[in-house]
């Protein structure tokens, strides 16, 4: 896995997480999150997703110091709560973090320029920036107006979804990210 120049970004809501104060729980979750794919990449001929990887129990154990059963009591708990889902073989895992996309939004890009690309383009690239970074805080302020509200009907699911739409904010996603916040709203 390359983890060249490549980070996690990682909400202070996470403190509330129902998982948070269960330290084995939290140390695997964060270690997940940390070694899952952050794009599409060939292994073996098998395509493992944006939000994947590759691991065994052992695995997990030795790069987290926790014994091997503390590791699949934590996998458990992801599982029972649906934060992850695992399909196993005989020879590894394929751990895939359920709301990978949610918890590390693709929609921030980077790029590395030269120095005078970088000056060329400063003006442009602030600009692409704080676009970027508003819409990042768009999406996550609808979210988080969600998670709050604690929908759990579908009528009432449809009901937040028509209020959305008339707030402002809403027409500065783009389509695929309206997609993907209905999506997540009808699905959580």
């Amino acid at each position: 896995m390359d983890t060249g120049n490549t980070w996690i970004s990682l909400h202070r809501k996470f403190l509330n997480w129902q998982w948070y104060k269960n330290t084995n729980v939290k140390i695997l979750f964060l270690h997940l999150l940390l070694k899952a794919n952050f794009k599409d990449n060939l292994w073996q001929d098998i395509v493992i997703k944006r939000g994947q990887l590759i691991t065994s129990i052992k695995n997990l154990s030795d790069e987290t110091a926790l014994s091997e059963q503390q590791t699949r009591n934590a996998l458990s708990k992801l599982k029972s709560t649906g934060e992850i889902t695992i399909k196993t073989t005989n020879k590894y895992s394929i751990v895939t973090i359920a709301r990978y996309d949610l918890y590390q939004n693709n929609n921030k890009k980077t790029t590395t320029k030269t120095t005078s690309q970088a000056t060329n383009e400063k003006q442009t690239k602030n600009k692409q920036t704080t676009t970027n970074n508003n819409i990042n805080n768009i999406f996550s302020y609808f979210i988080n107006i969600y998670i709050d509200k604690n929908l759990m009907k579908l009528d009432e699911k449809m009901k937040f979804l028509r209020e959305i739409k008339k707030d402002s904010n809403y027409e500065k996603l783009t389509e695929s990210e309206k997609y993907e916040l209905r999506d997540y709203i009808l699905q959580n």
